[in-house]
């Protein structure tokens, strides 16, 4: 008799389907939980090249690039003047020198899509969970869920996957705190026709403004826009989403030249709390992952990128070790343990990085190399300028995030080239 999956997995989001699929690919069956209820736009549109080596992997790029738009590089505007312009060719040999930008319910379900191919058993089921602080396990399916998920007779899964994203549903149970960062912006998104791109196809754009930021992501036929607003901006912007998008588009002197004759096309969508990081992932009987363990800034967007690598980390545990593992308590709580080690200091590694750009070091950083290549023209200035602009380029494609040596780097550059009161000037509210 084929026997019952013993791992349970909470949501079926990039982290869920990913993990569903690569346990399958390993001979190892789960069941996803989805009730199917998602919004019609998610943020996480715009890949990373880290993302793609993943996809390879995975061996469903193909897929992804069918229903995506090619994304050959990031550029940043800031409203004083300065601009950035990075192509991802500079990361070749590391990772591949593109990524994605992708309406996210199609990439999701180019996910999900591959795991039933595989053989994943989805259940349409909001799954409810038991909480028992201390005990083994700490949380257990309820009755319902297991019903639904075909656990009969006293049977259950060995361990529960919580990727349930923001609701974060195992920490809230357990009442595990987490460590929110510096900032309460607010996010209004939208998809929009008729705004002028004036760049290479695929390439998206972050503008910094005098109330925060916005992007420009170009999608198959339309662009996602939006903005991140500091709370105290807002009321100056209107009273809602709707009225905040509009009135930034008619107005803002970069993008109303660019946005004459838009058309949203979408609803508009409002994202609040861009960083945050439990103070605990895993524990007898459970582990969350993805944003249900922690989300960064999306700034950069790793957010799609820290799920996927997550799900790739504890497939590996579980090839290493092989289903077994679940009969052994004491071991895969150490297994666990690294786990969320890992991901602690990707997602750490994430956070000073994001952070370089809202306080101004990143535009003081280029400012400041532009002005030295300017100076003492020569050898040595293009040499330095080409180890910092493949430095910054491998941290925010993914591909040296943790690196010692570059995050080190960047820190002795801010500390020795940088002038302090510049970097404040250009740092956003």
């Amino acid at each position: 008799m084929k026997r019952t999956p013993r791992i349970a997995i909470l949501g079926a989001g990039p982290a869920g389907s990913a993990l569903a699929a690569l346990l399958a690919g390993r001979g190892i069956q789960s069941v996803v939980f989805d009730d199917e209820k998602r919004p019609a736009l998610l943020v996480g549109e715009s890949l990373i090249p880290a993302i793609v080596a993943i996809l390879r992997r995975m061996g469903i790029e193909d897929r992804v690039a069918a229903i995506a738009q090619f994304k050959p590089g990031a550029s940043f505007f800031h409203h004083r003047g300065t601009q950035m312009h990075f192509n991802f060719r500079s990361v070749e040999g590391r990772l591949p020198p593109y990524a994605y930008n992708v309406p996210r319910p199609e990439f999701d379900d180019v996910l999900k899509d591959y795991a039933k191919e595989l053989g994943v058993t989805f259940v349409k089921h909001r799954a409810g969970l038991v909480a028992k602080p201390g005990g083994s396990p700490e949380l257990e399916l309820d009755a319902a869920a297991l019903k639904a998920g075909g656990w009969h007779d006293g049977d259950r899964p060995a361990l529960v996957v919580d990727a349930s994203g923001r609701a974060r549903t195992s920490a809230r149970l357990l009442g595990i705190k987490a460590e929110a960062g510096p900032r309460r912006d607010t996010a209004h998104f939208a998809h929009f026709t008729g705004i002028e791109h004036p760049f290479d196809q695929g390439q998206i754009v972050i503008t910094f403004h005098e109330w925060g930021w916005s992007w420009r992501i170009p999608l198959p036929e339309r662009m996602s826009f939006g903005i991140v607003m500091n709370p105290k901006s807002l009321p100056h912007f209107g009273a809602n989403g709707e009225e905040r998008l509009e009135k930034v588009l008619a107005t803002d002197g970069i993008l109303a030249p660019l946005a004459k004759n838009r058309r949203r096309v979408t609803d508009v969508y409002t994202y609040t709390n861009y960083q945050l990081l439990s103070d605990r992932a895993h524990g007898p009987g459970w582990v969350s992952t993805g944003d249900a363990f922690g989300f960064v800034d999306p700034m950069l967007s790793p957010g799609v990128f820290l799920a996927l690598d997550a799900a790739e980390s504890l497939a590996e545990m579980f090839a290493r070790h092989g289903e077994s593992l679940l009969d052994q308590p004491e071991r895969l709580a150490k297994e666990l343990a690294r786990h969320e080690k890992r991901q602690r200091a990707w997602h750490e590694a994430w956070h000073e990085l994001v952070a370089y750009f809202y306080d101004g070091r990143i535009v003081a950083f280029y400012e400041r190399g532009t002005q030295l290549k300017a100076d003492y023209p020569g050898w040595f200035s293009n040499m330095m300028e080409a180890i910092s602009s493949r430095t910054l380029a491998m941290m925010a494609t993914g591909a040296a995030t943790r690196a010692a040596w570059n995050r080190g780097y960047l820190r002795g550059c801010s500390k020795w080239l940088l002038k302090p009161e510049r970097a404040k000037e250009l740092a956003l509210p």
